[in-house]
């Protein structure tokens, strides 16, 4: 049986032993559904017909933090001002009950993002996210990254230690990611472009269309698993990069396209752009190395029997991105 199966009863129990119903006035008769999972979560709705709610089961940290679940709670509460993130109402990271942390927050109405309608909406999402002075909020909980381009070598060398002395990945992409993380080092001196130009906001790190959810008249940003204070070229850089336009979709944006995010975007934060675009381009190798080292990880991950969520399409993906083909194509620029 898979664990979401498992988890949906043991949910309303969870719920009916607790005083979690009086806190989101659920009446008794609610129910649970499947939602959607990640790679670290499990989502699942509660719906009493008048109130609905999505309940969060937390299943790792790619923090590597012991209470994942309460820095997850931690960032959204802070955002909540922005207006474009969801609502948080109950955190719980005893896993007394399911052995999970476990997360209730609102349900928003609206749609995954699409590249070719929705550019200027995620613009302004990000715009009124980056906009938060954060002099004015507590901010004392978020992780801070000040060096982004040897945040991602460290990083990087930690997804990848495995899969470089792993027997069953071949040659030949063992090679490719020792010159990656080669060129990686020996260029990362350059990050001194953005300690000297210091401009900090939160980043979510996790910009893939299916994070977004476009309403009718409301949009939001979604899944704040690792969320960081750094340059907002972080996000900014894997919004519009290939690895993320093609994650769940199809796309890869044009110079028009990217073009006419940057001017919302600069709309959005009242005028002043701040040079982001030469930031996006400064930063996208070291964004790429994220990326690839991540699916090198999660590779291996697939590979191991009892990894509690896999999800086929996530696989398949991840298999087309370790395509020598695509490395070389995508890196041709810079090694």
């Amino acid at each position: 049986m898979l664990l979401k199966d498992k988890l949906k009863d043991r949910i309303k129990l969870y719920l009916l032993d607790t005083t979690a119903l009086q806190q989101l006035k659920l009446k008794r008769n609610f129910t649970v559904n499947f939602l959607a999972q990640g790679e670290y979560n499990i989502n699942f709705t509660l719906d009493d017909g008048e109130n609905k709610y999505v309940f969060r089961v937390n299943t790792g940290s790619q923090l590597e933090l012991e209470n994942q679940i309460q820095y997850e709670y931690d960032a959204l509460k802070t955002l909540e001002v922005s207006g474009v993130t969801p609502k948080v109402y109950i955190v719980d990271g005893s896993k007394k009950y399911l052995e999970y942390g476990i997360l209730v927050m609102e349900f928003l109405e609206g749609k995954p993002l699409q590249y070719d309608q929705d550019l200027k909406k995620a613009a302004n999402i990000f715009g009124k996210i980056h906009s938060l002075n954060l002099n004015h909020i507590d901010t004392s909980n978020f992780i801070v990254e000040e060096h982004i381009f040897s945040d991602r070598v460290v990083e990087g060398k930690r997804l990848l230690q495995d899969y470089l002395t792993s027997p069953i990945v071949n040659k030949e992409l063992k090679d490719f990611f020792y010159k990656f993380l080669q060129w990686s080092e020996k260029n990362r001196h350059k990050e001194k472009y953005f300690i000297e130009n210091k401009w900090h906001v939160i980043n979510n790190t996790e910009v893939n269309s299916h994070n977004f959810i476009i309403g009718n008249e409301n949009s939001y940003l979604i899944d704040w698993e690792k969320p960081v204070i750094s340059d907002p070229t972080q996000d900014l850089t894997q919004f519009l990069a290939v690895t993320t336009t093609l994650w769940k979709g199809n796309t890869i944006l044009n110079k028009e396209e990217k073009q006419g995010f940057f001017e919302t975007y600069t709309k959005a934060l009242g005028g002043d752009n701040r040079n982001i675009q030469e930031r996006v381009h400064l930063y996208t190798p070291y964004l790429y190395l994220r990326a690839l080292s991540w699916c090198a990880y999660a590779w291996l991950e697939y590979h191991n029997p009892d990894k509690a969520i896999k999800n086929m399409d996530t696989f398949n993906k991840i298999e087309a991105y370790l395509n020598i083909n695509f490395l070389n194509k995508l890196l041709k620029e810079y090694i």
